[in-house]
């Protein structure tokens, strides 16, 4: 019965620390994107509408606009799923100026697998980061 309730534990602590990693990683994409928001003004090529506001445009973001910015939040996600991440920018590229705060924002929705921890926490995880940049 013990050992049974120790490798549970184990069980726990390693979705666990899998989840502080995902919230890190979120994190830290977050920063990096509200730097590259920041420092390039891309022209939006021929769409105003950024990549994250299309179902698929985060992980195919080049026909849409800031796909910088989804380019920069996919590589420092490693491998979290772009499906369950929702990002939002503002001001959205085309009302952007120089020496305008710019703010993003991430979310990460992840399923909790361990029963143990799904007690605690639910069926999700959901992690949120915001960053800003001058």
């Amino acid at each position: 019965m013990v050992l049974a309730f120790v490798f549970a534990v184990g069980i726990m602590s390693v979705q666990f620390l899998g989840l502080a990693l995902s919230a890190a990683k979120v994190n830290h994409a977050a920063q990096e994107a509200a730097f590259v928001a920041g420092s390039s003004l891309e022209a939006a090529d021929g769409s105003a509408t950024p990549c994250w506001a299309v179902s698929g445009g985060l992980a195919h973001p080049q026909s849409y606009a800031d796909a910088a910015v989804c380019r920069t939040v996919l590589e420092n996600v490693g491998e979290l799923n772009p499906d369950q991440l929702g990002v939002s920018v503002s001001p959205t590229l085309l009302n952007r100026s120089k020496n305008v705060p710019i703010h993003v924002t991430i979310t990460y929705h992840q399923p909790v697998t361990s029963p143990l921890l799904r007690l605690f926490m639910g069926e999700t995880f959901t992690t949120t980061s915001d960053a800003w940049s001058q």
